[in-house]
């Protein structure tokens, strides 16, 4: 028997299936809209990161290089030059000053002391190898225009130099540091696996030039000028900047970052699929980017830790041991930035009973203010054993620096004393008073300042005199330890005298006491200190 099916049967079980087509093809469609979205803004995501990791550590490697080698240039060849320019050019104490720079290793490999005469350059004395070629009188002349420093190519058919010259002004003359640092024939240098360096692909040019005749030195066996992404950046260089170009050698972000955008477009048909790998992928980033915050911060300590190991390192190592005398010192680095600051202090020792001590502070931070006070601790130090008064020696010192030239002031406090004598004699270069305690009395030396060192070169100053009692002890400050944002200077010096006269065990105790409750554990600038107490 056959049986017909009812009338509209047929186009019923129809109606049925078009609506489960139809959604098929919805979420397809969907699908596709959401995969090609996705696709594009992964892609977009992944460039912007790669882009951004690159030039955060071009940047680091960048302010590393700044931070080292135009210190080291600047500390060795310009505090020569001003050691040589405050002892009229003495050979010994240039050669002296450049031992740990030149040969056994270090940059350099040949080092000279020059003076000019009129248009042409006498040689005074030289230390290390002979030089690439014969210096001329043309680079000498060019390094006493040139601040901070001069830096230009030495080449020969098989060896390449960079030569550096640094200029300080003394009394009778000019005096030029020249030094030699020798580079790769082949510029090719090898990064260790470890490095920073090690997943990008770097090169450095002197000047603007992006030239292979500019090159310095690459790691790169790709062709140069590096291409497809890149990152260039330039910091400044003595007469001169450095060309920093870098492009990675794979993704920064690791193999997932270039993977992950076609997978999704590979698995996007399914829409459910396609939210789970972005998710993953949403949280990848997250984590990378974590990690990064993480890194750039322990870098963030790693330059500050840097720049406080600079400051120290320039700071005297050892105080003169002085009988009748108790001397205690305190250095303490601003918590803001992770520049180098300009605060310094210095105890020359100057016979069995006589030494000079001096106090300064620097205008601003960073390696120009750090190389200034290299200059003025030098000059200072060298003026002081050559048995000048405080007053001679700040007279000397205003004019080793210029505002216009150098950029940067200093406030100094210059003190020579007589222990046996108890005898004081201070001069100050628009530097705070120090502090005197005497039992129970606390009071600021009353001395007439005048204009701090760079401001003219002109400058006469005056001295004060100050007899010292048993016990008695003098502080002297730098501002750090006073001034407060928005808070008159009176007040802190008003808390300064305070606190100096609670009870402490030992003059030590009473100096780290001091800044402990004047800083309240974080100072926003740099605090340098000197205490002085005579004993019974």
């Amino acid at each position: 028997m056959v049986v017909t099916p009812p009338r509209g049967a047929g186009s019923a079980g129809s109606r049925r299936r078009k609506p489960i087509r139809a959604a098929t093809v919805v979420v397809g469609v969907v699908g596709l809209v959401i995969t090609g979205v996705l696709v594009v803004v992964t892609l977009r995501g992944h460039q912007r990161t790669e882009r951004t990791l690159l030039n955060l550590q071009t940047t680091l490697i960048a302010d590393a290089g700044e931070a080292e080698d135009q210190l080291y240039v600047e500390y060795h060849l310009g505090g020569a030059a001003s050691l040589a320019a405050a002892t009229d050019g003495d050979a010994a104490m240039f050669r002296q000053a450049m031992s740990t720079a030149v040969g056994g290793g270090n940059a350099f490999v040949t080092g000279s002391l020059w003076r000019m005469s009129g248009s042409s350059p006498q040689l005074i004395t030289e230390v290390g190898a002979q030089p690439l070629v014969p210096v001329s009188a043309a680079v000498i002349r060019d390094a006493e225009a040139s601040r901070p420093f001069f830096v230009t190519e030495l080449r020969t058919p098989h060896a390449l130099h960079l030569a550096f010259a640094a200029a300080a002004d003394g009394k009778d003359g000019t005096f030029i540091a020249y030094a030699e640092e020798p580079l790769p024939a082949s510029r090719r240098i090898t990064e260790p696996p470890g490095s920073p360096v090690a997943p990008l692909n770097l090169a450095v040019y002197l000047g603007r030039s992006q030239s292979m005749s500019a090159l310095l030195e690459t790691d790169s066996s790709a062709p140069l000028p590096l291409r497809g992404t890149t990152d260039t950046t330039r910091i400044a260089f003595g007469n001169t900047v450095l060309t920093i170009t870098t492009s990675p050698r794979g993704s920064l972000t690791g193999d997932t970052g270039e993977v992950l955008p076609w997978a999704i477009a590979v698995g996007g048909v399914l829409v459910t699929l396609a939210g789970g790998l972005l998710s993953e992928r949403l949280i990848r980033r997250r984590e990378i980017a974590e990690r990064l915050t993480g890194e750039v911060s322990t870098l963030y300590m790693q330059q500050r830790s840097v720049a406080e190991t600079l400051q120290q390192a320039l700071l005297p190592q050892r105080l003169p041991d002085i009988a009748g005398i108790e001397i205690a010192v305190r250095y303490v680095a601003g918590v803001s930035g992770v520049d180098i600051g300009g605060d310094w202090y210095d105890v020359v020792r100057l016979d069995e009973h006589r030494f000079a001590f001096i106090v300064g502070d620097v205008s601003g931070r960073g390696v120009r203010a750090a190389a200034v006070m290299a200059s003025l601790q030098f000059a200072g130090r060298a003026y002081a054993l050559e048995g000048h008064s405080p007053a001679m020696i700040l007279e000397r010192l205003s004019r080793s620096v210029d505002i216009e030239r150098d950029g940067h002031f200093a406030t100094v406090l210059c003190g020579l004393a007589d222990v046996g004598a108890r005898r004081l004699v201070l001069a100050s270069a628009g530097h705070l008073p120090p502090l005197i305690l005497s039992g129970n009395d606390a009071h600021f030396v009353s001395i007439k300042p005048g204009p701090p060192v760079g401001i003219t070169g002109k400058a006469t100053f005056g001295q004060a005199e100050v007899t010292m009692a048993a016990d008695d002890v003098l502080i002297a400050y730098t501002d750090g330890l006073v001034e407060r944002r928005g808070e008159m200077l009176d007040v802190g010096m008003k808390r300064l005298q305070e606190s100096a006269r609670r009870d402490s065990s030992s003059l030590d105790d009473m100096l780290s006491s001091i800044v402990t409750e004047l800083s309240e554990g974080t100072p926003a600038d740099d605090i340098a200190l000197i205490g002085l107490k005579w004993h019974t």
